[in-house]
């Protein structure tokens, strides 16, 4: 059965831009290396919601093909690259994530 995982990250006031879309490329590469892991979009706010958004300024959602995949995609390489940059364009403590599954 499919799983859903939705993260939003809180990005540093002081974050480049040129790291962040780095970031975000990093992340969607992912797709392809991770075993289990079908998609992972990630991108800002749309203009109608960002109101409502309560300081979120990224949201990823990655779709496996399974609830136990999200072990082997948490501990990939690729994640701990990404988790990397994370720590430079993020602020700590800022991320929730949801596992949906349908």
């Amino acid at each position: 059965m499919p799983v859903y995982h939705v993260a939003l990250f809180k990005l540093k006031p002081e974050a480049d831009p040129s790291k962040v879309k780095q970031w975000q490329a990093l992340a969607e590469g992912m797709v392809g290396q991770v075993p289990g892991l079908i998609g992972l979009q990630a991108g800002a706010p749309i203009a109608l919601t960002a109101p409502m958004a309560k300081g979120f300024d990224m949201g990823v959602v990655v779709h496996l093909d399974y609830v136990e995949s999200l072990a082997t995609f948490f501990t990939h390489p690729s994640h701990e690259e990404v988790n990397e940059l994370y720590k430079d364009v993020c602020e700590m403590g800022s991320t929730i994530g949801y596992d949906i599954e349908f």
